[in-house]
């Protein structure tokens, strides 16, 4: 859904805010206290290699994926191509946070023209869901600007983490974590290019309609008009403009996907670290373990739930922003589905861009829902305990696992479950018979349109 259808900083910049000398000075973060352990004996299970951060880390996983949405203004953090997380920072003064300043400029001027076109001439759905888009899209670029914030401390306690698991987890997956976020996002992003290039080539033939219509040779400026129309209905159209206005518009439609893929990305993260940790305890399902084995064990699940909560409380508004988002357009791709569509490309693309909204709204929750689904999994582990090895230590591990809600949430008005999807879905039905009644006056049928310009 969308409308109609390089830095280099200095390291002592003024005001950035970097990580690396409290890592120093030994102040970093509260989690730090609570990630040092006591030596232990040769664990159970294997370790894995040697950790390197350049390599093993979510900092390098995530680095051209950050990297690729600082293409389109998202994300303006500084030192991503660096070695490890140490190196992260924030600043204002960088070229970055002034790209991303333009485009938000540009995004909200988009938003002003469409509250006035609908002052003038009313709210429909179809005006109404213009102006929901590039709301999302400025709301979008608030929050990963918060996030770009925060994003150095979180990388480099996420990096100390995984530094104290390798001494004794093992890699469960053959597949690199840095790999799968590769696959992930390759998926991803090439769905939303074909669903992009499905619209613009939809609206392209409504243009050619359009200008045979009016014997108009120029079928370019009649895209840009048709296409947006709260623009050029109040100033004079010329290509450049067009161009500027259609640029725009693809960075807004990329920052809506992008949301979905990084909450997919993180769920990945976090839940293979659980995963990690519950395959350490499935190794010794029926053996007698020491008191001190269960006190590491539970205090790795501690630093997971903290490093969980952590993460929630940063992205917690993109979650919300997510599912609201995402709820929206599926009822009013829903509504707009009971209206003829004329074309075979039209259908084609309606139909493609509506199941690639709810296979990305599944799958940012079936995602989001597996760091809760793992966080249960020692539970049938420390209920199998025998009495002889169970000791204070797995009565706490057990209370904490089954009384704590290890979740993703949307800003704790929702936590993010399997049985949340259900949820939504009765949503969607309700808010739909809803829509049905109230916008039923406000559609308009596409077959009985006669003047192929006409713009809702």
């Amino acid at each position: 859904m969308r409308s109609n259808s390089v830095h280099i900083v200095s390291r002592s910049a003024p005001h950035a805010r970097s990580p690396k000398s409290s890592l120093r000075n030994g102040r970093l973060d509260p989690m730090k206290i609570d990630l040092v352990t006591p030596e232990m004996p040769t664990p159970v299970i294997p370790p894995s290699e040697t950790f390197n951060p350049s390599t093993d880390s979510l900092h390098a996983s995530m680095k051209p994926i950050i990297m690729l949405a600082q293409c389109f203004s998202m994300l303006p953090v500084c030192g991503i191509n660096k070695p490890d997380a140490s190196y992260l920072r924030f600043t204002w003064r960088s070229l970055k946070i002034l790209y991303t300043a333009v485009v938000f400029l540009g995004v909200f001027t988009m938003t002003v023209y469409n509250v006035i076109r609908m002052f003038y001439t009313g709210i429909n759905s179809t005006k109404m869901t213009t102006f929901v888009f590039y709301v999302t899209s400025m709301v979008t670029a608030i929050l990963f600007v918060r996030l770009a914030m925060q994003w150095p401390c979180l990388a480099l306690t996420w990096e100390k983490l995984e530094r104290e698991f390798t001494s004794r987890h093992r890699q469960v997956s053959k597949t690199t974590l840095r790999t799968r976020f590769k696959i992930v996002t390759a998926v991803v992003m090439l769905l939303a290019l074909v669903e992009h290039g499905a619209s613009v080539l939809s609206a392209y033939m409504s243009a050619i309609e359009c200008a045979e219509f009016r014997g108009d040779k120029d079928v370019i400026g009649t895209y840009f008009q048709s296409q947006f129309p709260q623009i050029f209905s109040s100033m004079s159209y010329s290509l450049w403009k067009g161009i500027i206005v259609d640029v725009i518009n693809i960075l807004s439609t990329f920052s809506w996907n992008f949301v979905d893929l990084f909450l997919i990305l993180i769920s990945i993260a976090l839940a293979d670290q659980f995963r990690q940790m519950n395959s350490r305890l499935f190794a010794i399902r029926g053996k007698a373990m020491p008191e001190w084995w269960w006190a590491e064990a539970r205090s790795d699940y501690n630093h997971l739930a903290t490093l969980t909560r952590r993460v929630d409380s940063h992205i917690s508004g993109i979650v919300l922003l997510s599912f609201a988002t995402n709820l929206y357009f599926i009822c009013i791709q829903l509504l707009f589905s009971f209206n003829p569509i004329r074309g075979v490309v039209r259908k084609i693309y309606f139909c493609f861009s509506f199941g690639f909204l709810l296979a990305r709204t599944a799958a940012v929750s079936l995602y989001a829902a597996s760091v809760h689904d793992e966080s249960l999994l020692p539970a049938p582990i420390l209920y199998s305990v025998s009495g002889s090895s169970y000791s204070n230590e797995v009565s706490r591990f057990l209370t904490q696992v089954t009384t704590d809600n290890i979740s993703l949430t949307g800003m704790k008005f929702f936590s993010v479950t399997r049985s949340l999807v259900l949820t939504v879905a009765g949503t969607i039905v309700t808010y739909e018979l809803v829509l049905v009644q109230f916008n039923s006056v406000q559609q308009v049928d596409q077959s009985n349109i006669t003047n192929a310009c006409e713009v809702r």
